[in-house]
């Protein structure tokens, strides 16, 4: 039988390895009893292999093998000893064991609270009639919300800052109260579950021996790989595993047992620990991790700004305002041995390189931020902020839209946040695109337009599509034939389903735009508009000629990011049903052209579609009016804010 015995001392000069072939007791004469011991050694000269003989009085057994102890310590003192003990069937055996048990790893597991709740979310429940809801379909005459001149409104509590507009909503288990139940850490993995480890990922596991200050075992393992490492029968052993659900690597200690906070910044780190007395043979260790610090993730859709996140992008979370916004998501150095973090800092913001796709159809313009923090303070209610420290995006013309610097968008949750370890909150921040605030409406910035690319399946799908969007500007001349001219209440811009949906409504998110109305005296929005006398003509160059405008200035913030902050309303003339452009101004201006911008309103007894009618005869506007057209003219639109929250 093979034990392994360790001597140590540094200054014997003999060999390191010797190997006891056996020890054995023998009978002897005069009452004696004879000890022979065989040895190699894994030197050279006189030590490479020797016999010892001696002999002493019969006694217990116990002390024969303490003295075979000491002899064999005297002999090798110094040295690492592989011990084989064993004796002829004719010799009486005397075994010199040290037992030892393997270790192996039964369950590698981890607690998982993701049961959340909605906190105060901005987002409404559609309203109306259940026949008035969406059948995820589209496109059908009877889903009567997206119907020309249905009164649904938004279903978004839309608020604004001076960039763009938002919606937020949280779900979170970090809360005080659920129902009549107080959540609080202790009771977190009483409702979570116990989910395992996925394989390829990566943890640490580290052994100390009991009296012992340095790790007898320190080394990485993955799922299902058992660690090797054999342990003293009867020693006491403490454990710890450390993960950050890597797949390449897991921190590790220093000498004090502390984990750099470097190492744990952003990381969704998960540790476990306990001990244990070192059984034969094998030794199971059931490792649940629990998570050590709260996670917050945090969604940036830019879907309503008709863009996708640049990489230079990059976020933070926390509270306060301008120069007192403060950092919530820390990090520190965490002590194994005492199972705590200190010397808490702040953790950079996260950059969009480092953000996740959330849906591959739209890629970058919705991306999810993981916070993982080690502060654990109660926030006070509605006191959580989004900082975007900087937004840009890139629009479909390839050009860059980039927002003011450190823009804060308002968490709204009225319950306080307990941002304990292992708790989970996720806040969903949608951007819309601001309009321009004009007689008492607010009107997109430019024109509807349809990208079929962005439809993303054969029909469209409420939620799931982006065919209906704003152009990037209002600087073009020309617009394109088949996505710029639309018929009347069609689905795509060349349809034949006439007066079908109104497809402002159809601009994500849905239902927030809409047509203007002029169906009577208290929705006459284009006869408003022309009534509004503050407003000018402009003849402007641009990369495909001129453009001859109408423009109305808006009353709403300046925001630099839009190279417009009026309203401009630009001489397209129209499509006939032929698909030929008619009513174009000549490139001199000289006459004959119009502007001609359609409603959402119809007059059912001709079938005749309504549209705002202007005429322009050498710079300037005649014949302002209210017109009727046939659903198959392409006319352009621009759309107006479904309902104003703010």
């Amino acid at each position: 039988m093979k034990n392994n015995l360790k001597f140590e001392n540094n200054e014997c000069t003999m060999p390191k390895v010797v190997t006891i072939h056996h020890a054995c007791v023998q009978p002897g004469a005069a009452g004696l009893e004879e000890i022979n011991i065989d040895m190699t050694n894994a030197g050279q000269g006189p030590w490479q292999q020797s016999r010892s003989r001696f002999r002493m009085n019969k006694g217990p057994i116990e002390v024969m093998r303490k003295f075979v102890n000491l002899y064999v310590r005297i002999l090798i003192l110094g040295g690492t000893t592989l011990l084989t003990v064993s004796c002829a069937n004719n010799e009486k055996k005397t075994d010199i064991v040290v037992s030892s048990g393997n270790i192996s790893i039964r369950s590698l597991h981890f607690v998982n609270e993701d049961k959340i709740v909605d906190i105060d979310a901005t987002n409404r429940q559609p309203s109306g009639k259940p026949d008035e809801r969406p059948d995820q379909i589209g496109g059908q005459a009877s889903i009567s919300r997206f119907a020309l001149e249905s009164t649904v409104p938004s279903p978004l509590a839309i608020e604004s800052s001076k960039e763009f507009d938002f919606v937020t909503e949280l779900q979170s288990n970090a809360v005080p109260k659920l129902g009549n139940n107080v959540i609080t850490s202790e009771k977190i993995s009483l409702n979570a579950n116990d989910v395992p480890l996925n394989d390829g990922i990566r943890y640490r596991l580290i052994f100390f021996k009991d009296g012992v200050t340095a790790a007898i075992y320190n080394e990485l393992l993955r799922t299902g790989e058992a660690p090797n490492l054999r342990v003293e029968t009867g020693a006491k052993y403490k454990w710890y595993a450390i993960s950050t659900q890597d797949v390449h690597t897991a921190p590790n200690i220093d000498a004090l047992g502390n984990i750099a906070g470097a190492d744990l910044a952003n990381r969704d780190f998960m540790f476990a620990a306990g001990e244990m007395v070192a059984q034969p043979e094998e030794n199971y260790l059931d490792i649940l991790f629990l998570r050590q610090m709260a996670a917050i993730e945090v969604t940036i859709n830019t879907r309503g700004l008709f863009g996708t996140i640049k990489e230079n992008s990059t976020i933070s979370l926390g509270t306060g305002t301008g120069n007192s916004f403060s950092n919530v998501i820390q990090t520190g150095d965490f002590n194994v041995f005492k199972g705590s973090f200190s010397n808490l800092r702040d953790v950079p913001p996260i950059g969009a390189s480092s953000m996740t796709i959330v849906d591959s159809r739209w890629g970058n313009a919705e991306k999810v931020a993981h916070f993982y923090t080690a502060n654990t303070n109660v926030l006070p209610s509605n006191s959580l902020r989004v900082q975007l420290n900087a937004l840009h995006i890139r629009l479909d013309d390839e050009n860059t839209r980039s927002f003011a610097a450190n823009t804060l968008v308002p968490i709204s949750h009225r319950s306080t946040l307990k941002l304990a370890k292992g708790t989970l909150s996720k806040t969903n921040v949608r951007l819309i695109e601001s309009g321009v605030t004009v007689s008492g409406l607010v009107w997109a910035r430019t024109n509807l337009v349809y990208d079929a690319a962005k439809l993303y399946a054969r029909g469209y799908v409420e939620g799931n599509s982006d065919a209906y969007r704003f152009r990037p500007d209002n600087n073009y001349a020309f617009p394109n034939l088949n996505t710029e001219y639309w018929n009347f209440g069609t689905t795509t811009p060349k349809g034949h389903d006439y007066h079908t949906v109104d497809p402002c409504k159809r601009v994500y998110p849905e239902l927030t735009w809409r047509s203007p109305l002029e169906n009577s005296a208290s929705a006459e929005e284009f006869s408003r508009l022309g009534r509004n006398a503050n407003r000018r003509t402009a003849s402007t160059a641009v990369a495909d000629g001129l453009r001859q405008s109408m423009i109305w200035n808006g009353s709403q913030r300046v925001n630099p990011a839009y190279p417009d902050n009026n309203l401009i309303l630009s001489d397209y003339g129209y499509r006939d049903s032929g698909g030929v452009r008619q009513q174009r101004l000549t490139a001199t201006f000289s006459n004959g052209g119009s502007f001609r911008y359609k409603s959402g309103t119809y007059d059912r007894a001709s079938s005749g579609a309504r549209i705002l009618y202007a005429e322009i005869n050498r710079g300037k506007i005649e014949d302002f009016s209210i017109q009727q057209v046939n659903f198959s003219q392409g006319n352009t639109i621009r759309c107006v804010r479904n309902i104003i929250n703010n």
